[in-house]
């Protein structure tokens, strides 16, 4: 027969766990924190009790929000707004700060901890944010699973199912806990974690092979799916037609030591456009030092003092280079200016290869697919590539680059080990176009010192 419990008694349930608890989406079981807040900073802080939760991401409750807020709609009692899914989304957050406060123990991903300080250390609290559909609501009290069917009301339920071997759907329901509690390749992934440093994973768009948005997905989850994210590539170009291209640092999360193009990354979800997210790539990967983990740019008095230092002028058209807008770019020879490059090169969904560092021969290369929108820049005549800080920068003729590509070194004899993505853009069509976008502002500038 299956067990059937109020709220009250989940609650006891919970109140008197011996070792683990797990939540699976916090806003049907809308606990009152408070009840377990003492009790579970005094056990996690001894290491005796595991307490997991995986909230609900906020586009999602507004979808929900839509039916639940008219009780017309819902047949329920009350309304409840998405400000209302919101609150209970937002009370696991001040729970992990009471902790936090509380000097508890164990609240960090291991990841977070010192080497010197991890022998015997265990995570015990761990708060996320997953960003794949939840079906059913679920949580796991030591040995013992109960999920609850929301449907429309989610603040008042007080119905919560067992699920043990005697349950019809035990074995589909084992599967399904097992791939969102335990799986690394399951919701985990697609998750981000609050930690001491913050939520470190960003989430940015996905889409589809076509560049359709299909949703939200954190950073990293992009390994090896079939999801496609949309980034921005920039070619910066001195005023005599010659590339910047920079070797990626040894502290790099992937591709260490290759050469690559001047400035590459995503395109976040704050970045009104990709010429807006090119710009401020080029700012923050370009003059901006980096901390050494990568996570953090510090203070960008390049974006700070130059806020309109990157002037866009539309697409690079060859059939009409010979006038506006190129006559703005030789009358000021004291900005930076940028075209978006080949649209169409744009639209073919490319395998952006992550090669990761100390892994197995065969695990080191991840694909990741992306969407280039490609840029082309002409820095300002006082551009001084010594004061760049973050990498390793050369300057070439693009015949020069095509040659080390060939060869393997470059015309000292130094190695020369290039980027996927800087194959990518050598191999593919889109080099016909930048050899002429080069010549033509050799051209260009040959003409206005002379």
């Amino acid at each position: 027969m299956t067990l059937i419990l109020s709220k009250a008694e989940l609650v006891e349930r919970v109140k008197l766990a011996k070792s683990r608890i797990r939540i699976l989406g916090v806003l049907p079981f809308n606990f009152q924190w408070d009840d377990f807040r003492k009790d579970w900073r005094s056990k996690i802080n001894e290491g005796s009790l595991s307490v997991e939760i995986i909230c609900e991401a906020a586009h999602f409750v507004n979808s929900q929000s839509i039916i639940a807020s008219d009780k017309r709609i819902s047949g329920e009692k009350r309304g409840y707004d998405l400000g209302s899914f919101l609150n209970i989304l937002a009370a696991p957050v001040r729970l992990r700060k009471y902790l936090v406060d509380g000097k508890c123990k164990n609240l960090e991903p291991i990841g977070d901890i010192p080497i010197t300080e991890r022998s015997g250390y265990k995570q015990c609290f761990s708060l996320r944010t997953c960003y794949l559909q939840i079906p059913i609501s679920a949580i796991n009290i030591d040995n013992e699973y109960f999920i609850t069917y929301s449907l429309t009301r989610f603040c008042d339920l007080d119905k919560f199912e067992r699920v043990d071997d005697n349950h019809e759907w035990y074995d589909e329901f084992m599967k399904y806990f097992a791939a969102y509690f335990d799986n690394e390749h399951g919701a985990l992934k697609y998750s981000t974690e609050i930690t001491n440093k913050g939520n470190r994973l960003e989430v940015i768009q996905s889409f589809d092979e076509k560049r359709t948005p299909t949703g939200l997905l954190p950073r990293d989850s992009f390994l090896n799916t079939v999801q496609v994210k949309l980034v921005v590539w920039a070619l910066l170009f001195t005023r005599d037609g010659r590339l910047l291209i920079h070797k990626r640092k040894e502290n790099a999360k992937d591709n260490q030591g290759m050469w690559d193009k001047s400035v590459g990354g995503h395109v976040a979800l704050s970045d009104i456009d990709t010429a807006k997210a090119v710009a401020r790539e080029l700012a923050e990967e370009l003059y901006v030092q980096e901390a050494f983990d990568q996570g953090d740019h510090g203070k960008i008095d390049f974006i700070k003092s130059n806020a309109d230092k990157m002037i866009f002028l539309g697409e690079w058209l060859p059939e009409r280079r010979d006038i506006i807008p190129f006559e703005d770019v030789n009358s000021r020879m004291d900005e930076f200016y940028y075209f978006r490059m080949n649209y169409p090169f744009s639209t073919v969904a490319r395998n952006s290869i992550r090669v990761i560092p100390n892994g197995i021969e065969e695990e080191k290369e991840q694909d990741v697919y992306v969407f280039a929108d490609v840029y082309v820049c002409i820095a300002s005549i006082q551009f001084d590539p010594s004061k760049l800080k973050n990498s390793e920068f050369r300057i070439l003729d693009l015949f020069e680059l095509k040659d080390a590509f060939n060869e393997g070194t470059f015309a000292d004899g130094t190695q020369f080990r290039a980027s996927p993505d800087l194959k990518s853009i050598i191999k593919s069509a889109l080099w016909n176009d930048l050899t002429s976008f080069s010549d033509y502002v050799k051209e260009s500038y040959g003409e206005k010192i002379g």
